[in-house]
């Protein structure tokens, strides 16, 4: 039985459960404009993005739907733990002025914090687990942009995926000194850390080796792409 594949449905329904799974989260008994204003606004951020992507790829056969799919819901949940603006803050929080950057969330040294996360004299499974998220966070993005077909060259993966996370650091840093300025802030709750970017485009890579695997069992009939 032939099954009609599509690259929109993916879209269409991965956006759906997404806009449903933040509508009962964010919208609740009593919620007002700015909690509608803060729903709008990341997920059509995320859409935006996410269709344009989608409008590059090519989806062939039911693997490549899934993997569609997984990589719009992919989109949505990077936003969600990575670049996420939360409007109502900045209306309900006193804003006293003086934004500043706190140097202590702040690390330019390479594997200073990989090896206290991992090895250090306090060991906790949430650093551990951080340590891992950031490896695994931008590996789906690096297998996706070629699975997809939306990029051909993989050398082209790598640069996007740099830049990927170049901007997730600095939007970070950003965000941080925009909240400074608030009351009770203490200057922002995101880390800015070199090993982050390490880890993440340790993760494209591993990302791209990945794609080469499924291009070897999955796509045997198919040429390599370069």
């Amino acid at each position: 039985m032939n099954i009609r594949v599509n690259k929109w449905y993916s879209l269409l329904v991965a956006s759906l459960l997404f806009f449903i799974y933040s509508y009962k989260r964010g919208i609740y008994t009593g919620a007002g404009f700015l909690d509608y204003l803060d729903l709008i606004v990341n997920v059509g951020i995320t859409l935006a993005l996410v269709v344009w992507l989608i409008r590059k790829s090519t989806v062939n056969n039911v693997i490549e739907q899934i993997i569609s799919f997984g990589f719009v819901l992919y989109m949505f949940v990077l936003h969600r733990f990575v670049t996420y603006i939360y409007i109502p803050y900045y209306f309900t929080q006193e804003y006293i002025g003086n934004p500043f950057v706190n140097l202590e969330r702040i690390n330019l040294i390479p594997f200073k914090t990989i090896f206290n996360d991992l090895f250090g004299t306090v060991v906790a499974p949430v650093t551990v687990m951080q340590t891992f998220g950031n490896l695994f966070l931008l590996l789906p993005l690096a297998f996706s942009l070629l699975a997809l077909n939306i990029v051909i060259k993989k050398k082209k993966v790598v640069v996007i995926v740099f830049f990927t996370t170049l901007f997730i650091e600095t939007f970070q840093l950003v965000e941080n000194l925009s909240i400074s300025g608030y009351l009770y802030s203490e200057g922002g709750i995101r880390a800015v850390d070199i090993d982050d970017l390490i880890l993440n485009m340790l993760g494209g890579l591993i990302g791209i080796f990945l794609f080469r695997v499924y291009q070897k069992v999955l796509m045997k009939k198919q040429p390599l792409r370069h």
